[in-house]
């Protein structure tokens, strides 16, 4: 009869970190939404506008948002569910996860200065 408890506990115990790590593992990725604003974040846009540089390996959006930041990154290699393209004026939502690093150069003699913009990177996303 022990044993039979404790496996009984054994398998309630399971069950509960299984539950809690699928939990813990749907709160790493967070949702955004709203309305693009413009299809470069509003650092990058300033930086470039004051004769800066910057190389970005995917899209930079910024948006009005419902929920989230305002400035994002989305990679090459993440495409619309909806299959359209990022466009100023159009609502966005998705998820985003972790953060990307944009370096810009400019000459200033004798050398390059570069700075760095971090935006936050969408992993999943859909547009009107």
């Amino acid at each position: 009869m022990k044993k039979n408890f404790v496996f009984t506990l054994l398998i309630i115990f399971s069950v509960l970190v299984g539950i809690k790590i699928v939990y813990a593992a749907g709160l790493a990725e967070k949702l955004f939404g709203g309305k693009i604003i413009h299809t470069k974040a509003t650092e990058i846009q300033s930086l470039e506008a004051s004769g800066w540089t910057c190389v970005v390996p995917g899209t930079s959006i910024a948006i009005k948002p419902i929920k989230g930041p305002v400035d994002y990154f989305i990679p090459l290699s993440t495409t619309s569910e909806t299959k359209k393209k990022p466009a100023t004026r159009k609502l966005i939502m998705g998820k985003y996860s972790g953060k990307t690093t944009i370096t810009c150069t400019r000459i200033c003699p004798p050398a390059f200065c570069t700075t760095t913009v971090t935006l936050d990177t969408v992993t999943y996303f859909g547009t009107s």
